[in-house]
């Protein structure tokens, strides 16, 4: 029985696992054009943490992050802006090391430090 209480109480103070984070290759701050890497608060610019990606007046929370056949990840969680929360996800694909698209569609490229 101490042994199962034991088991039990390590899978609760276990830290979050990789399938609910964005990989650390995807992390930073990203824009749709290079010369608004120097805007702090460009509508361009897209910031990348491993539970959340914020845009300028939208982000997205990330609770699960999978992987679909192409390779790109799908985050799902909630969408959040001026309007409220609502259940929302974006795709991230990661293009080339400085690349990133983004539902598909958007190409943003890796804003250097």
């Amino acid at each position: 029985m101490k042994l199962l209480l034991a088991a039990l109480l390590s899978l609760v103070a276990a830290p979050a696992s990789a399938a609910d984070r964005l990989p650390k290759p995807m992390l930073g701050m990203w824009a749709t054009e290079i010369a608004a890497c120097s805007e702090q608060a460009s509508e361009l610019v897209m910031t990348v943490e491993p539970r959340s990606v914020l845009f300028y007046e939208h982000a997205y929370e990330i609770r699960l992050v999978a992987t679909l056949k192409d390779g790109s990840l799908k985050a799902s969680g909630y969408s959040v802006a001026d309007d409220g929360r609502s259940r929302g996800s974006v795709t991230l694909k990661l293009v080339s090391a400085d690349q990133l698209q983004i539902n598909g569609a958007q190409i943003y490229h890796r804003c250097k430090k």
